[in-house]
């Protein structure tokens, strides 16, 4: 039986579990969906959850890139619930049934916006008077 390999994924630029300061336009949310092999005995479970959630924020930023965008904020693992509910975490979350996992994502497609000008300091004019 071949051994399943799996490539090493890292968290891209420009995609932050929370809200920035910087001023952006909001152009929508962005889903993905990752399918992974799970059958892999030197691998942690956990361990292959956290490097596919890393492809699948990849995969966020090239959908806003697509939008036009820049980076994806707030990103959140989404999970199904056995009684149809879902929850969103921070944290990468991931479904396994044994033979295959899945992460999924969302979060929303920004564009930034250019930083506002900053304001010169007023030239104090020192006026000696005789």
């Amino acid at each position: 039986m071949p051994t399943p390999s799996h490539k090493k994924y890292t968290f891209p630029p420009n995609v932050y579990l929370e809200s920035v300061e910087r001023p952006y336009e909001i152009l929508g949310r962005v889903r993905a969906k990752v399918d992974y092999e799970t059958l892999d005995a030197n691998r942690e479970e956990k361990d292959l959850c956290r490097n596919y959630y890393k492809k699948a924020a990849t995969e966020l930023l090239e959908l806003a890139k697509k939008k036009g965008g820049d980076a994806v904020l707030e990103v959140r693992s989404v999970v199904f619930l056995v009684d149809g509910r879902t929850e969103n975490y921070k944290t990468p979350e991931c479904s396994d049934d044994g033979a295959e996992g899945q992460v999924l994502l969302q979060g929303i497609a920004v564009k930034w916006k250019p930083d506002p000008p900053k304001p010169e300091k007023a030239k104090l004019k020192s006026s000696v008077q005789k």
